[in-house]
């Protein structure tokens, strides 16, 4: 028989979700909004931020490679052991560097693995198709602090004529590698903000990359700033400010509508909420019309 490979990909953890489960004791359902159409939802976590064989690319021979599904996996099994449960519920050393590793991988890890990350990658894929097939061929050397090195370019035709699988194999290739990204999490400044309730939402897109330009200017950026909420009453904070403490906690001392408002700009389509998002919209309304927004 052959072996069966994974059709459902969750591109956010199902073991990350339950920490924001509507059901606390079950930890099935999960409050659910659009950012375009419908009423906010009640949906099973396991139907939510899935798609087929997102992980799972078809080879040449028409058989599919899920050795990433399986590889991500085992990082989700940390989020469902006693560390991770800490991390989102009490207050261990953030710079415990075991710890710090794992947060960092995880918080990469769930950049990279966004199918935003899959259409960044095809565009890119267009856009230097477009330009070397418009110009005059291809360069065959290049110069760098004055030595000529030559460039093998008997790869192009392969990567010129790339379809929708090909670039899948190769994305899921760049997120197997999320680690280059976990060593610039780690030098930066760590912050957990806390709140006794459950206040704080997520979304499909969890690991929010900031910036007051509004634009993506790199993690090294002294400006950038990363969010990632944590679970309903943690969300950490890495940012450039090394004038400031290191791996320290903070008490929520003002609205949550301000982080949940970031959260929710930069998800791709959907908010995820233990609270029904009609209550987290209203706050957020709120919040808007106090800073002379609406």
């Amino acid at each position: 028989m052959a072996k069966q490979t994974t059709k459902r990909c969750h591109w956010v953890s199902q073991s990350y979700l339950r920490a924001f489960a509507a059901d606390p004791d079950a930890r099935q359902k999960i409050w659910r909004l659009s950012k375009t159409e419908g009423e906010a939802e009640l949906k099973p976590i396991g139907k939510v931020a899935v798609k087929f064989h997102l992980y799972s690319p078809k080879r040449t021979d028409g058989s599919r490679d899920d050795s990433l599904e399986k590889t991500l996996s085992e990082l989700e099994s940390w989020l469902g052991s006693q560390v991770w449960t800490d991390v989102c519920t009490d207050f261990p050393d953030l710079g415990w560097e075991p710890l710090r590793k794992l947060v960092a991988l995880v918080v990469a890890t769930t950049y990279l693995r966004n199918p935003l990350q899959f259409e960044t990658t095809k565009a890119i894929h267009r856009q230097l198709v477009d330009f070397y097939s418009s110009g005059p061929g291809l360069p065959t050397a290049i110069e760098h602090k004055g030595r000529v090195r030559p460039i093998d370019v008997s790869s192009w035709p392969a990567y010129r004529d790339a379809d929708e699988e090909d670039l899948k194999l190769h994305w899921n290739a760049e997120v197997a590698k999320a680690h280059w990204i976990a060593e610039i999490l780690l030098k930066m400044r760590w912050a957990i903000m806390f709140s006794d309730e459950p206040v704080f939402v997520t979304s499909d897109n969890p690991a929010a990359i900031l910036h007051p330009s509004l634009k993506f200017r790199g993690l090294n950026n002294r400006q950038t700033m990363v969010m990632f909420p944590l679970s309903p009453m943690r969300m950490l904070l890495l940012d450039h400010r090394y004038s400031e403490p290191d791996a320290r906690y903070y008490p929520l001392k003002c609205d949550p509508a301000s982080m949940n408002g970031l959260i929710w700009r930069e998800a791709n389509e959907h908010m995820f909420s233990s609270r029904h998002p009609d209550i987290v919209c209203a706050e957020m309304l709120a919040d808007a019309e106090r800073m002379g927004f609406a």
